[in-house]
């Protein structure tokens, strides 16, 4: 049985039908558009958003609060009480079960996460859209860290779910290779490395589409589960590509050959180093909006956007970030949509927060608005389109 985790319940005004009701998007959302800003609260926001786009939304990235015990207050009277861990449970459970009705079968999300609430919200997870469901936990790699007394921690933490894992692509990165050092069949193309592109017999599944025979120069068969498809594995065969160990016997296990500076599909590893630091990405952020510091610890556009492309999902994807912060989000999206030509439609929702340790002669006044001042700069640097709306109550 699964463990399940408990808590006090904190209702919201917008639990109510009769509220939900009354509201709407001023001016009205166009879904042919190709992003989307929508400021308010994304509770009721989420809950609008299921008339157009239930099972339509491929991929989700959130950077939620943390509950740290001083950025998240989402009711003073609770973290007063002691009761802050179920207000935030009860917080994030509405919206990831809205999140989780508008993702597609083949979608997945990311939340990111530090250490306060990590292993409830792990928990939360698992009974929301399934243990069976987690992915991983990609943990990025962020500078020197946060220390204390007795330790540093230099990773913050990103659950990935999906919401149905049987549908969900295999995740791929591709990785460029320097550290061939060998030639031991004297390729003509210079230095490689073997790797592994099969399971062994007794982890293959006779009934896997990719579960077929594969024969030796020297009349060795082997049958067993590839990492490839029948018609790749015949056009690496053909380009000298499959390694069966020293001739004449060819008897090894086959590998593939990887060449140096050849890009190679592999599976993504769940620690992140190759991305930019928090610093680099709150230098990128002022010089975008031409103010200093006004956004707390935004995170790096390629984080983002490598986290979008691991997944495989199509190039006309619907993305969601109903946290949006400052926006990073829609910049990831714009420039993959750049780099490969895709038509990705990227939705935000922001709460028009207060911008904290903001100076009197701060020009936004809530972090919706840096948001939208971002995103316009950037749809204008890539040529993208967006539009924008407001949550609002209609008496």
């Amino acid at each position: 049985m699964a463990f399940k985790i408990t808590w006090d319940d904190y209702p919201e005004a917008y639990d109510s039908s009769q509220i939900m009701e009354k509201l709407s998007f001023e001016p009205e959302v166009s879904f042919e558009e190709n992003h989307i800003l929508l400021e308010g609260d994304n509770y009721p926001v989420l809950k609008l958003l299921q008339k157009n786009l239930q099972n339509k939304v491929n991929l989700i990235y959130i950077d939620p609060p943390y509950n740290t015990g001083n950025e998240f207050t989402y009711n003073d009277s609770f973290i007063a009480n002691g009761d802050r861990h179920s207000a935030w449970l009860s917080f994030m459970s509405r919206r990831l079960k809205c999140a989780a009705q508008l993702l597609q079968e083949s979608g997945c999300i990311f939340i990111a996460i530090d250490q306060s609430e990590l292993y409830v919200l792990k928990l939360l997870c698992d009974q929301i859209f399934g243990e069976d469901n987690f992915v991983n936990d990609f943990m990025w790699l962020h500078g020197k860290g946060k220390k204390d007394t007795w330790s540093r921690t230099l990773q913050q933490h990103t659950l990935c779910y999906a919401k149905n894992k049987k549908a969900l692509k295999p995740f791929k990165e591709i990785e460029y290779t320097s550290w061939a050092k060998k030639n031991v069949d004297k390729d003509p193309r210079g230095d490689w490395f073997s790797g592994s592109i099969s399971f062994t017999e007794q982890r293959s599944n006779p009934n896997h589409h990719n579960y077929f025979t594969v024969t030796s120069p020297s009349g060795i068969k082997w049958t067993r589960q590839w990492q490839c498809s029948k018609e790749e594995m015949d056009e690496l065969l053909a380009d000298n590509k499959i390694y069966f160990g020293p001739a004449p016997e060819y008897a090894a296990v086959p590998r593939k050959k990887v060449f140096n500076d050849q890009p190679e599909e592999v599976i993504p590893r769940n620690i992140i180093e190759q991305v930019e630091s928090t610093r680099s990405a709150q230098k990128h952020l002022d010089e975008l909006l031409g103010a200093k510091a006004v956004f707390d610890n935004p995170k790096p556009v390629d984080l983002i956007s490598h986290l979008i492309e691991i997944t495989q999902m199509p190039k006309d994807s619907i993305i969601l970030d109903f946290f949006a912060g400052s926006g990073t989000t829609f910049e990831a999206v714009c420039e993959l949509n750049s780099r490969d030509k895709g038509n990705r439609k990227c939705i935000l929702v922001q709460k028009p927060e207060e911008v904290k340790g903001a100076s009197q002669d701060c020009d936004f006044k809530n972090i919706a608005e840096i948001c939208k001042a971002r995103c316009q700069n950037v749809s204008q640097i890539y040529n993208e389109k967006l539009s924008y709306s407001v949550l609002y109550f209609n008496d």
